[in-house]
């Protein structure tokens, strides 16, 4: 059975826009006040450049590829200390310095970690340099080794009785 042209068609709802049926709203006076914000301190552009010569001879110490007392420049003597006993502790690793990021903040801080290839994994590298008058000053160093690191370590040692 088909239906005849004759027959009504069912009625389709309309569809109307929110705006017709809505009422618009009164226009009140409001006051727009923007807040300016303080600028940005310049920022040191060697600063970054310090960041990475200064992790990449990091790690050529670490590998025993460089002497340490050449950071003294740079590193604390606590720092230097701490650099020459991840030497003894890290050293069989083979560490290669990957990619190196830097990022300077306000107040004179700059904050650096390199991506620090060893032969157990990937590990980093932090650093914290905060500028003392005209010069910056790394005043942290971190690397984290992990019991594997470690445990490497002692393999190599051979055991007297």
């Amino acid at each position: 059975m088909t239906a005849s042209i004759a027959e009504p068609c069912p009625q389709l709802p309309v569809l109307r826009r929110l705006v017709d049926i809505l009422p618009t709203p009164t226009p009140t006076p409001t006051t727009v006040t923007l807040a300016l914000a303080p600028p940005l301190p310049a920022t040191d552009p060697t600063a970054s450049v310090l960041a990475q010569r200064v992790l990449r001879a990091a790690v050529e110490v670490l590998g025993a590829r460089r002497p340490a007392r050449q950071l003294s420049a740079v590193l604390g003597p606590d720092l230097l200390a701490y650099l020459v006993s991840l030497q003894a502790t890290a050293g069989h690793l083979e560490p290669r310095v990957g990619k190196v990021l830097a990022q300077q903040h306000p107040g004179g801080v700059l904050e650096a970690v390199a991506l620090v290839t060893l032969s157990t994994g990937v590990r980093a590298l932090a650093a914290r340099f905060e500028k003392q008058g005209s010069r910056w000053q790394c005043t942290a160093l971190q690397l984290r080794l992990t019991t594997g690191d470690l445990a490497t370590l002692r393999g190599r040692r051979t055991h007297r009785p």
